[in-house]
C-alpha cells in the first residue's frame, strides 16, 4: 500500500487525447469525487463498496494514462489489456487486489460524469466524436438502473 502513489494518482489528467477537451485541466481525482456523486445522487442505496470503487477506480491509470471511451469501445482487445495494466497497478497503490462489484452502476457513473464534463466544457462537440451514441447508451442504462429521471435532470431534459 502506498499512499505516496495513492495522492500522486489523482494527479492524472484526463482528456489530454481529446482536442476539444484537453484544455479544461480535469484530473482523476475530480473525476473520482463526481462519479461518486453521481452514484450518491442516483443509486438508491449505494454500497460503501461501490463508493470506493468510484473513488479509486481510475487510479491504474497512473501507470497506464487515460485512453479515450470510443478507442476502448473499437479495439476491445486493447482495453482489455489496459484494464488488466490498471488493474494490476491500483493492486500495488491500495496493497490488496479486489474486483469491483455493480460494475454496471460504476460503468454509467463514469461515463455520465465524462458526458456532463464534456457538455458544460465543450458544448460545440457534442454532435460528434461518439458522444451521441454515448448519450445514447447512458439513457439505455439509465433505463436499466432505473434512473430515468435523475439522468434526464443530469443533462438537462428535466
Amino acid at each position: 500500500m502506498s499512499l505516496h502513489k495513492a495522492f500522486l494518482a489523482g494527479f492524472v489528467r484526463r482528456w489530454h487525447t481529446n482536442p476539444d477537451l484537453a484544455h479544461t485541466c480535469d484530473r482523476i481525482d475530480g473525476h473520482s469525487g463526481r462519479v461518486a456523486r453521481i452514484i450518491l445522487m442516483l443509486h438508491p442505496d449505494p454500497s460503501v463498496e461501490l463508493l470506493r470503487a468510484a473513488l479509486i477506480h481510475d487510479d491504474g491509470e497512473f501507470a497506464v494514462g487515460d485512453m479515450k471511451a470510443p478507442s476502448k469501445d473499437k479495439f476491445p482487445v486493447i482495453a482489455d489489456a489496459l484494464e488488466e495494466l490498471e488493474y494490476i497497478a491500483r493492486c500495488e497503490i491500495w496493497g490488496h487486489c479486489e474486483e469491483f462489484h455493480e460494475r454496471q452502476w460504476l460503468k454509467f457513473a463514469d461515463r455520465l460524469d465524462a458526458y456532463m464534463w464534456a457538455r458544460h466544457h465543450a458544448p460545440h462537440a457534442m454532435g460528434g466524436d461518439g458522444w451521441p451514441d454515448a448519450y445514447d447508451w447512458l439513457g439505455a442504462q439509465a433505463n436499466i438502473l432505473n434512473c430515468v429521471d435523475g439522468f434526464h435532470n443530469a443533462v438537462g431534459l428535466d
